[in-house]
């Protein structure tokens, strides 16, 4: 598949898509950026030539530093913007395949709200993150209220929040909220490592289980056994991917994994 985007670099190796976003000096999230993302992400869903995807930042020191100010004159003017951060974040939060963020630089606003609602995340340890948008007279307005105090608890996120004040990668390692910091040079490559270990699983699995997660957290523990881990079991009793997985393990050899 061919990608051509130009707020976003993107390379495919294997299975594995790689979208940088290049949107200099801070890696903001204006209209470019949300545009080539959710382009990419109709282009890859039902391609099975993709089955991981990893979004990272350009330079070394930004993941993405959050909205794009610059276009909140047009916004305060009644201007209504094309994309929706908060749609396209929904839309990543419930994709059927994994996304990772890989974190190469700091992550704030609109920024950290996006890693949140990657399935999976890796830091660099020199970097830090926040919502810092009480300093603008702002609040988090793409999930960040919401979703960080589901992450690493009320009373941490309230202070983040109120304060503005950032968090060091290893403190938010330590609340949960990452999955890996390691070095800033070895953030992406630690990241291609993981992706092409899940690129090699069983891919209708791995979308049931990160959707039963998903909805299990909004609900009561009895119905997210009974009915959507179920209903998730059920489904994949019947696939080939389940009927590869039980031959290859009996045969004692990996699987084959078809998506299907």
């Amino acid at each position: 598949m061919a990608f051509n985007y130009e707020k976003l670099n993107v390379e495919q190796d294997g299975m594995v898509v790689v979208a940088a976003i290049n949107h200099p000096p801070a890696n903001s999230m204006g209209q470019g950026v949300l545009r080539d993302l959710n382009d990419l992400l109709a282009k890859c869903e039902h391609d099975d030539n993709v089955r991981v995807i990893i979004i990272t930042g350009t330079g070394p020191k930004l993941f993405s530093a959050g909205a794009d100010i610059t276009e909140f004159a047009g916004y305060q003017a009644g201007k209504v913007p094309e994309y929706n951060g908060n749609e396209i974040y929904f839309k990543i939060e419930n994709y059927p395949k994994v996304i990772i963020a890989a974190m190469q630089g700091s992550a704030y606003g609109g920024g950290l709200e996006l890693a949140c609602v990657c399935h999976l995340r890796i830091m660099a340890e020199e970097a830090s993150l926040g919502l810092p948008e009480v300093k603008l007279g702002l609040n988090p307005g793409w999930g960040g209220t919401q979703r960080l105090p589901r992450f690493i608890g009320k009373t941490k996120a309230l202070e983040l929040m109120l304060t503005g004040d950032f968090m060091p990668a290893k403190e938010a390692l330590a609340l949960g909220l990452l999955n890996k910091v390691v070095p800033a040079a070895e953030v992406l490559p630690t990241a291609k490592k993981l992706a092409k270990k899940l690129a090699n699983g069983a891919p209708v699995a791995q979308r049931e289980i990160m959707k039963a997660v998903r909805l299990g957290l909004e609900t009561n523990l009895r119905e997210g056994v009974m009915q959507i881990e179920q209903a998730a079991s059920k489904a994949l009793l019947f696939t080939d991917d389940f009927k590869e997985g039980a031959k290859a393990f009996l045969e004692k050899r990996a699987p084959n994994f078809k998506g299907r």
